[in-house]
């Protein structure tokens, strides 16, 4: 390449923005592995839509996803009762299936003790529903078709 062509690229490059500015570029890469599809789609929306408490361990080699979220109950809510769920959530994911486990469940309302829920108690089953909301949640994102880049990115 000549001398000319070159200064004529580097005066057409995009300048870089300053030190310190806010300026970003997200750069995503989609694995042709479905199970590492899933797993970002999994890891996406545990971090952005369930916005957990704590994440115990993200570990994409064994594809197990733990985190901890306590959220309002939203069965409850439109009567306009507060009420918290407080759970556990082990993500597994394999090439064929997903499975969501949900450990430590109790539920409470402000400034009460938390009740760990049990074969009878008689919340169990609006419990179930709450978990079973966000299970089902969870496997309808992951049906969703990945959006791609024509960008190059």
């Amino acid at each position: 390449m000549s001398d000319n062509a070159d200064d004529f690229e580097k005066r057409n490059e995009p300048l870089a923005p300053p030190p310190g500015s806010d300026y970003e570029v997200p750069f995503i890469l989609h694995s042709d592995s479905p199970l590492e599809r899933a797993f970002d789609k999994a890891e996406h929306w545990v971090k952005v839509g369930v916005r957990p408490d704590h994440i115990f361990l993200d570990d994409r080699n064994i594809s197990v996803i733990n985190f901890h979220k306590i959220m309002k109950d939203p069965l409850l809510a439109q009567a306009g009762v507060e009420r918290y769920v407080d759970f556990r959530c082990s993500l597994t994911l394999s090439e064929t299936d997903v499975d969501a486990v949900f450990s430590s469940v109790c539920y409470y309302e402000p400034d009460c003790e938390p009740v760990f829920i049990n074969q009878y108690d008689p919340e169990l089953s609006s419990i179930k529903e709450v978990l079973n909301m966000v299970a089902e949640n969870l496997f309808t994102y992951l049906k969703k078709p990945l959006l791609r880049s024509n960008s190059g990115f």
